[in-house]
């Protein structure tokens, strides 16, 4: 069967979608085209490829795991940069911890081959800047700022005409419901 590549991510709602598209203009403007130009807004928990039948199965995973979670405020202030040239919009101290956790349990949940997980929430706004742009984004988006309220994860599939991910499916709810015991599970 046919392997496809998915991403799990967090995205902001259509307000922060359009923010950081913003952001992105601003820099395209400055600089011109750059890597992570037309990707919208998320925070990467996975990265796999799967068929058809082990997508089934990672879309039934996830839909129970999102429901044992609850809704989390995201707040990110300002921007950072990695060595490789990435310039991203960086959570606050409380949203990097819980982020982070969250990003581990639904990491350690999932039964996914070939997965790369993410481990250092952010939002890109570009990649493979040269030292110079790197330097540019970080003073035009010194007072960047973008908080939201996370209640759901939403599965990406690559689409290689436009080189870039769209929306699978979004409907894994953060309901918080307890998971159910052992002993129950045991049962069934």
């Amino acid at each position: 069967m046919d392997q496809q590549k998915y991403s799990i991510v967090i995205a902001p709602p259509q307000t922060g979608l359009n923010y950081v598209d913003h952001l992105k203009d601003e820099l395209n403007g400055a600089i011109g085209w750059y890597h992570s130009r037309n990707s919208k807004a998320h925070v990467t928990i996975s990265e796999f490829t799967a068929d058809e039948d082990e997508l089934a199965k990672v879309t039934a995973q996830l839909k129970e795991i999102a429901s044992y979670e609850n809704p989390i405020h995201l707040n990110f202030e300002g921007v950072g940069n990695y060595v490789n040239g990435a310039v991203f919009l960086k959570p606050d101290e409380a949203t990097k911890i819980e982020v982070g956790h969250l990003m581990k349990r639904i990491q350690k949940k999932l039964s996914i081959k070939n997965a790369y997980h993410s481990k250092e929430p952010h939002i890109s706004i570009g990649r493979k800047l040269t030292e110079e742009n790197v330097q540019m984004a970080l003073k035009i988006f010194a007072e960047a700022k973008l908080d939201f309220n996370c209640d759901h994860l939403v599965l990406r599939k690559f689409n290689p005409t436009r080189k870039q991910y769209d929306v699978y499916s979004d409907d894994f709810k953060f309901v918080g419901t307890e998971p159910r015991s052992a002993a129950q599970q045991s049962l069934f």
